[in-house]
């Protein structure tokens, strides 16, 4: 543990949403700093309900002075932790979180990247911005070996091949439910319109009675039952009520809080899963991962949890052969998820590093 005498640390991620894998991200990290006893400060979309649920000091995350106010009474400066280096789901989201860098060099504190994703950087303007912005930092620790070659191939320096925080959650002993966990995602209309304005947005009818038949068939071929597990339940809950409702099978839609996310993943034998940390959460209590297409960042995930694993690019066609093949295979995760928390743990390196350099 750091013997820093640092007493406060501001941290940027994605604070205050509705996104229980960020504020489960949030909640590690904060919890890593109150057991070095440095207090922390933070963006929020929702500041009130940050300072409420994990006790720390909150601002709003679209006030530049509050920011700078929070900056000159810390330490050090935490950019992350998440996929923040990425411009696939829109053009507004890294000037949103690069912007703060800029706001710390100026006050001149030190500052390290935790837990970053950066495999979803997919424009030369998005590059350029990053490489741009890393500069002057402590580490860059990232989630998966995709981001850290993105930004080594950009120049960035002292970048640190970790794994996503969300590993180092430990997962409670609990009986398995002979349960499909399934995670989907509202669409996004564009890369010009901002993600927060989607919500309840539904899939096409087509669509969602397509995957519905494909579950049916996965529970009739495993001898499982779906359960759609919400991690955003402003949209997921839309389009989980809209394909379930479409099964012939049983099918139960759940929306946990942040304190119950992690045990209802833990209950499933399978997931199949457009979010990130239902993937990373199901894995770690053992669930065999089905990757449905979304996003970089869960082939990274599949690779890196082996034979346990897939990505599955036909989303409905083929989904009972898929899910019955990881099932096959997930004797292999017990070795992989090991390998990604002993990674997970360079994050706490790095932090440790930072309150160091203070």
């Amino acid at each position: 543990v750091s013997t820093t005498v640092a007493d406060r640390v501001t941290v940027a991620g994605w604070v205050g949403s509705t996104n229980l894998g960020d504020e489960l991200l949030f909640r590690l990290l904060r919890d890593l700093l109150a057991d070095r006893g440095v207090t922390v400060g933070a963006p929020s979309v929702d500041p009130a309900g940050t300072a409420a649920v994990h006790d720390v000091e909150a601002f709003g995350h679209l006030a530049p002075s509050a920011l700078r106010r929070s900056l000159v009474a810390s330490d050090a400066f935490v950019f992350g932790p998440g996929g923040l280096l990425q411009d696939e789901t829109g053009i507004w989201n890294l000037p949103y979180h690069l912007r703060r860098l800029g706001s710390v060099r100026r006050v001149g504190i030190p500052w390290a990247g935790i837990g970053l994703g950066a495999d979803g950087l997919i424009t030369d303007r998005g590059r350029s911005r990053v490489r741009r912005a890393l500069v002057g930092h402590t580490a860059i620790a990232v989630r998966d070996e995709p981001s850290a070659d993105v930004l080594r191939a950009l120049g960035v320096d002292r970048v640190v091949r970790a794994a996503d925080l969300a590993f180092l959650v430990e997962p409670p002993t609990v009986s398995r439910d002979g349960v499909l966990g399934v995670c989907l995602r509202a669409p996004q209309s564009g890369r010009l319109r901002p993600g927060a304005l989607d919500a309840r947005r539904a899939w096409p009818d087509e669509r969602a009675a397509s995957l519905a038949a494909a579950l049916d068939d996965t529970c009739r071929a495993t001898g499982l039952t779906t359960r759609f597990v919400a991690l955003n339940a402003p949209t997921d809950g839309v389009v989980h009520r809209q394909v379930a409702d479409r099964m012939a099978t049983p099918a139960e839609v759940v929306e946990p809080d942040l304190d119950g996310v992690v045990g209802a993943l833990a209950r499933v034998d399978a997931v199949a899963t457009m979010r990130y940390h239902g993937a990373v959460l199901a894995a770690l209590g053992g669930a065999a991962v089905v990757a449905l297409p979304h996003s970089p960042k869960l082939r990274s995930l599949a690779a890196d949890l082996g034979p346990g694993a897939t990505v599955h690019d036909g989303e409905a066609e083929g989904l009972a052969t898929a899910v019955s093949g990881v099932l096959v295979g997930r004797s292999h995760l017990l070795d992989a998820v090991d390998r990604l928390r002993t990674l997970a743990g360079r994050n706490v390196e790095v932090l440790d590093g930072l309150l160091g350099a203070t």
